[in-house]
């Protein structure tokens, strides 16, 4: 009995896993019993099943009595006319092919299930037998890069992943190979990304053939111009193409492109006129609207989107993320130009379009029973003025039109409103109709092939099969081509099978022939099908939509595809297709099928003055009777007769795309809607054909060289003949030679068989592959320790030299090892040592002599690889002594330094820099840097906020009250506008203030004088809130006496400062008093218009923030208040006499008001003050100064050395020549001390003492000399 440690797991070459028992030689694809836990065996014991599902397709379910439970637990009753669902097999759950058909026991459901696991892993692209299915990922993938293209072009698509770029290769490669034209065949609705797929597939064909004219970037030019004019955004697409096409790319005979050719059909016109909810019309109008010149919305008369009728129908006139304006000019306008439009084409091409849209707002009004008018002649005279026909013209016919009746002149009948506007619409669909096919022609004629094509690569863009709730003639001509495109698929998958079935000459069973020519002859046979019949309805008098119904009734009532639903309604019938039964509704079959515009509106056109519109539509008596009596049906059967007969000359390729979802989502499957679309494209068709064959087939050798690993033990047996070597492979796996058929050229068999085949010599590969490894690698090790033991010698002889040249030698030889010994790498640092050393001795000879302030930097680097390298020569050691010297001015200057941070004193910061950027090469140590970041790079606040937590630090008081006021400045400096005097928080409300007076006759007047100066007492107080009942009472009264000591209100002469004593008294008596007090006189002083009451107010003002300090919640306010209104010469006194008032006053000490004697004295300015500021305001104004000249002086500094006194003119590392011997006219001065008193011109001698610099008189050019470090002058030269 196996135990679960007898399994081993593995993968297949495919990556596949399996499971195998190495001491039994037993394998399994699916997970053994024995790996599988007890709640893994419970759960898929039973029966189960794949059952149909309402919104996922079909899930996998478990039999519970008449019904099924699902794995979530639904319980689904299956229906009553449904098949019997298919058999679970678990191991389908777990393994995953490339092609579908591989698995074991297929069917739609498991097919269905793949493809929604591969789909949410990103794996967007599989193969179903012939088909690549694509599912729209609805988001950007990485599948389409120059690399990945490269893999396609470069690599088998054996060994590639599906991929559009596979389907592309393999048609190109058949062309090649097989001398034959190729097709794919690209099917799926609306939003499923067939275009994406076309252009894929045609950007392939671009880059494997190129053309020696460039003629493959001229077809991809089309592109842009096609699907402008020929795509629109729909509820299920951002950009659907509203046309099939069958684009033919021709190769010349060295199979390089030669040219293309296009043929669409069925633009979908009547999108001009009418789009529904969240639809746009086609792409062109919205990109020229956005998108035009000026010059071009003058010419065009364009105007903004939602004024056109065509346009504002939907709601929708923007797709999220597509710049239509930016699409007009850097795509449509260039690639037109590309292809050769002439530029009075391309302004005739958008004058038409812009005169479409100006057809649609043509209005009409009733004016009686079945007549109508224009309700804007403006309208139609710029819609005229486009399309450069005649107004009046333009007008009657689209307001009337001609009955002919044989044998009498024609009648002229005016038509209703509803009736002008189809008269309207039809006359805006032909004229774009038109101007589609033209731009196609144009497009052909341009990319057609300059020589003679044999070949050729067909991609067909197609519509998908349609079932919608309402269907109609459009639908019955799209599901018509696509049964003729399953005729073609099943006749071409089927005849394919068989023939290579008979070529083989194996015995297998007939594939039945899936043939839907019944329903093809229902709709086109001629005289007797549905497309005729409606055809010959437009010709008999009287013929309307419901005698067709009926004659169609009465002719097909026996028909087994054909049924009626006049239980319904009478115009409704169902045809049986091959994808499902389709119910359509009869009504507007005869108009659309007649598909003409009357010949007054024809005439108009070809009377147009514009020579490209006329050119659209050539007179009458030109064109070809049968194109006058030639339908829609008519023509659109023999374009897809000729079609079909040019896929029957081609080796098809089949892509099926697929919408996974209706909400554009990525990540986002819908079973059921999948299942559908996978069913109506004929997939499971193609599966059915495939599975009832031999999906896997190797060629005899090929087979035999696969698989004869499996008896190794008589592969020097084999004999030459490759079949009785197969017929012994066979035998051996224990296959039914009637499963594994050998045929003339070919082994044959199916997916059971391939599994269990593959297993096994998957396990014998893995064998094989060990065994050989073992072999080469201990092959490779021996060769290595060889190399090994002879490369040691070479290396330690060379260390022993210690010369550089030797040593490289030595390592270039160990580089042929091929691996890195640990003594190589020392041999390594051991050249880098020497060469160092070398370098550093030659370094030091040339400093050693010079000033060590001029060569600091040099000397610092060479000292620092000295002691990397652990160099100690007798001349290191002499130059470690004269840098020490160095460095002890630059310790020095880093621990002034230290000292200034703590501190920060902006004085003491800036002196340490300048010393530091005096010296011959500029200090920069962390120290240094951290002084620049606080001068140059912190923002004043910041600085200040640093300086107030020093000053803390320090315990310094006069500091902590100088940064703490001058934080307050600059806070409410940023922060004025929250604290003006109408915004204040404690204000009461003005019109709550306004309500407390009980008789007013104008309260909004009374509410707005609240915050402003008024001379007559208040009714309320002006706080919110009150604690001091008392106080709150005394508001009123205050207010009185303001107005006294202000003059507005008049008492006893010369009683002012006993008014102001009152005041002061109770201010210092009732705290919260202090808060209105300092309101009201904000209030008195906002918009005054006496110069006198200002004057008191302030005096006032002064006199209380000279006695007791504003409460805290109202301090911020009035310092505003006295910086934005208080007069320039009081401003800095009122401001001064609150900040002692508020800081300065000891703790404790009792608030008293002035005598008369000292009131004077606080109004005229004779009470001195110790500044509180002036030295740290003196500070900030120096540090403002440093922040005005920047960072650029320290750069500046750096560059020229010293304080930018002397610029080094040499580089760094260069010989440089002595001091007195450099130009003077090399050196900058910006920063230079003075010269001294005029001296005799000094005779110049070659050396200077340290820290002395020589420079050059602005005024006479002398020379004289300084110190870098004390700033001292002398025309002398210093000793």
């Amino acid at each position: 009995m196996l135990r679960a440690s007898d399994w081993r797991e593995a993968r297949a070459a495919d990556g596949s896993r399996y499971w195998f028992s190495v001491g039994l030689n037993k394998f399994s694809w699916a997970i053994p019993n024995e790996l599988k836990s007890q709640a893994d065996r419970n759960y898929e014991a039973g029966d189960w099943y794949w059952v149909e599902h309402p919104e996922d397709g079909y899930v996998p379910a478990k039999k519970a009595g008449s019904g099924y439970t699902s794995v979530n637990g639904d319980n689904i009753q299956p229906k009553r006319d449904s098949a019997k669902p298919d058999r679970l097999n678990w191991l389908n759950l777990t393994n995953s092919e490339d092609d579908l058909v591989m698995l074991e026991n297929v069917n739609p459901a498991v097919i269905l299930f793949h493809i929604k696991q591969r789909y949410h892993t990103n794996q967007i692209y599989s193969y179903v037998g012939p088909i690549l299915i694509s599912c729209n990922p609805y988001k950007l993938l990485p599948l389409y890069t120059p690399a990945i293209l490269n893999d396609y072009i470069k690599r088998d698509n054996r060994y590639l992943k599906p991929h559009v770029y596979a389907v592309a290769n393999q048609a190109f490669r058949a062309l090649v190979s097989h001398g034959a034209s190729q097709s794919i065949v690209i099917s799926g609705e609306s939003g499923a990304g067939k275009t994406e797929c076309t252009k894929q597939a045609l950007q392939f064909l671009a880059e494997v053939a190129e053309s020696s004219e460039n003629i493959e970037q001229m077809i991809l030019m089309a592109n842009p111009v096609l699907e402008a004019f020929g795509n629109a955004k729909t509820v299920r697409n951002n950009n659907s193409s509203r046309f099939g096409k069958y684009l033919e790319v021709f190769f010349d005979l060295r199979n390089c492109i030669a040219g293309a050719k296009t043929t669409n059909y069925l633009l979908e016109k009547s999108r001009v006129c009418f789009q529904a909810k969240g639809e746009r019309n086609y792409h062109v109008f919205y990109q020229l609207v956005n998108g035009a010149s000026a010059d071009m919305r003058k010419w065009f008369r364009l105007k903004p989107l939602k004024d056109y009728h065509y346009l504002n129908q939907s709601g929708c006139d923007k797709v999220a993320g597509v710049p239509d304006g930016r699409l007009f000019n850097e795509e449509l306008l260039p690639s037109m130009r590309e292809l050769d439009f002439q530029e009075d084409e391309i302004q005739s091409i958008f004058r038409i379009v812009a005169g479409v849209l100006n057809l649609g707002n043509i209005a009409f009004q009733n004016t009686g029973e079945r007549k109508c008018r224009v309700k804007d002649s403006n309208v139609v005279q710029d819609a005229a003025s486009l399309l450069e026909v005649n107004s009046k013209a333009l007008n009657e016919v689209v307001t009337k039109t001609k009955l002919k009746v044989i044998g009498q002149a024609p009648i002229v009948v005016s038509l209703s409103a509803e009736q002008a506007k189809f008269a309207r619409d039809a006359l805006a669909k032909f004229v774009y109709e038109k101007l589609f096919d033209w731009l196609v022609t144009k497009v052909n004629r341009v990319v057609a092939p300059r020589q003679q094509s044999k070949y050729s690569i067909g991609i067909l863009d197609i519509f998908g099969f349609e079932i919608f709730e309402l269907n109609s003639y459009e639908q019955l001509c799209i599901n018509f081509t696509n049964e003729k495109l399953q005729q073609f698929f099943n006749f071409h998958t089927f005849k394919q099978e068989e023939k290579c079935y008979r070529e083989e000459g194996i015995s297998f069973t007939k594939v039945p022939y899936i043939d839907n020519q019944p329903v093809l002859d229902l709709l086109e046979k001629k005289q007797k099908g549905i497309l005729p019949m409606v055809d010959e309805e437009l010709v008999v008098p009287k013929g309307s939509d419901t005698t067709l119904i009926r004659k169609m009734h009465n002719r097909y009532s026996k028909n087994p595809h054909y049924r009626e639903e006049h239980k319904k309604k009478l115009e409704l019938f169902t045809i049986l297709h091959y994808a499902g039964a389709v119910t359509y509704d009869s009504r507007g079959f005869m108009e659309k099928d007649r598909d003409k515009l009357n010949d007054e509106a024809y005439a108009l056109l070809s009377k147009s003055t514009c020579v490209f519109l006329a050119s659209l539509f050539p007179k009458q008596d030109t064109r070809n009777k049968q194109a006058k009596k030639s339908t829609l049906g008519y023509r659109f059967t023999r374009q897809l007769n000729t079609l079909m007969k040019t896929l029957h000359s081609t080796e098809p390729h089949y892509i099926r795309c697929i919408k996974p979802n209706p909400n554009k989502a990525p990540l986002q499957f819908c079973g059921k809607m999948s299942f559908d679309q996978l069913r109506n494209s004929g997939v499971f068709e193609a599966v059915k054909i495939r599975k009832a064959g031999f999906p896997f087939r190797y060629k005899h050798k090929e087979y035999f060289r696969r698989f004869s690993c499996v008896i190794p033990e008589f592969r020097r047996k084999w004999n030459r003949d490759v079949i009785s070597n197969c017929k012994k492979l066979i035998k051996h796996f224990g296959l039914d030679t009637k499963k594994v058929q050998i045929g003339r050229t070919k082994v044959l068999y199916r997916a059971p068989e391939h599994r269990v085949m593959e297993a096994e010599r998957q396990i014998h590969v893995e064998r094989i592959c060990c065994y050989l490894q073992n072999v080469i690698r201990g092959f490779l090790a021996r060769c290595l320790y060889r190399r090994m033991k002879a490369i040691i010698p070479v290396i330690q002889n060379a260390l022993r030299s210690r010369k550089v040249a030797v040593l490289k030698a030595a390592l270039e030889q160990a580089d042929g090892v091929g691996f890195e010994m640990k003594m190589t790498a020392d041999a390594r640092w051991m050249l880098h040592v020497f060469e160092e050393e070398e370098r550093v001795e030659k370094l030091l000879q040339s400093l050693i002599n010079e000033d060590p302030e001029e060569t600091f930097a040099e000397l610092t680097d060479a000292l620092k690889t000295c002691d990397e390298i652990k160099y100690n020569s007798p001349l290191v050691q002499q130059a470690r002594k004269i840098f020490a010297e160095a460095r002890r001015i630059r310790d020095e200057i880093d621990e002034d330094g230290k000292v200034a941070i703590e501190s920060l004193e902006v004085k003491m910061l800036k002196a340490v820099l300048d010393r530091a950027n005096a010296l011959r090469f500029p200090h920069r140590s962390a120290v240094i840097e951290k002084i620049i970041e606080l001068l140059y790079n912190t923002s004043k606040d910041e600085f200040v906020k640093m300086q107030l937590k020093a000053s803390v630090k320090q315990g310094n008081r006069e500091r902590i009250i100088a940064t703490t006021i001058k934080l307050k400045e600059i806070s409410l400096s940023r922060t004025a506008e929250l604290f003006s005097f109408s915004k204040c928080a404690i204000l009461i409300s003005s019109e709550a203030w306004a309500n407390k007076k009980f008789i007013c006759f104008d309260r909004k007047a009374l509410a707005v004088s609240m915050r402003k100066h008024t001379t007559v007492p208040i009714h309320h107080s002006l706080m919110k809130q009150w604690r001091d009942r008392e106080a709150k009472r005394l508001a009123m009264l205050i207010f009185k006496n303001i107005l006294g000591y202000m003059g507005d209100r008049r008492y006893q002469a010369g009683q002012e400062l006993l008014l102001a004593r009152e005041i002061l008294e109770q201010g210092i008596t009732h705290v919260d008093l202090r808060t209105e007090i300092y309101l009201q006189l904000m209030k008195q002083l906002t918009c005054n218009p006496k110069t006198e009451s200002q004057n008191r107010g302030w005096d006032l003002l002064m006199l209380c923030v000279s006695v007791f300090p504003p409460p805290s919640m109202v301090e911020n306010y009035i310092e505003v208040f006295i910086r934005q209104n208080a007069p320039k010469m009081r401003k800095e006194k009122l401001i001064s006499a609150m900040h002692h008032r508020m800081y300065d006053m000891k703790e404790g000490a009792q608030l008293i008001v002035p005598d008369p004697t000292e009131m004077d004295r606080i109004l005229n300015g004779s009470v001195r003050r110790r500044s509180l500021c002036h030295g740290y305001n003196t500070s900030i104004a120096a540090l403002d100064e440093i922040k005005k000249l920047g960072i650029l002086s320290v750069a500046n500094a750096v560059k020229l050395g010293g304080t930018g006194l002397t610029p080094n003119s040499t580089p760094r590392g260069s010989s440089r020549a002595p001091m007195a011997q450099q130009s003077s006219s090399s050196r900058r001065a910006p920063a230079r001390p003075k010269a001294p008193p005029r001296r005799p011109k000094p005779k110049p001698k070659n050396e200077l003492p340290p820290n002395w610099r020589t420079a050059s008189d602005p005024d006479s050019g002398d020379t004289y000399f300084y110190n870098v470090i004390t700033k001292e002058t002398t025309w002398d030269r210093p000793t």
